[in-house]
């Protein structure tokens, strides 16, 4: 069923929590990715975070490139 779903999604251009990691997976068995920092909102309602072994201030200048990225995608 979930596979249904995620074709649909595809589709209609949204891109799902599944796709996005899929992506991110391929991009790390290329050599593409160095480091990784996450947010994710569960359906609870609870955020939760995760990062891979990189210095909290460069976790920090992620976050912030990531957050001013979205601003932009937004104009």
């Amino acid at each position: 069923m979930d596979e249904v779903l995620e074709q649909r999604a595809k589709r209609e251009g949204k891109v799902t929590p599944r796709a996005c990691i899929e992506n991110l997976l391929q991009a790390i068995e290329r050599g593409e990715v160095e480091s990784v920092v996450f947010v994710v909102r569960q359906p609870d309602g609870l955020i939760k975070t995760g990062w891979s072994n990189t210095l909290h201030t460069e976790l920090l200048g992620l976050l912030e490139c990531g957050k001013n990225h979205v601003l932009e995608e937004m104009w």
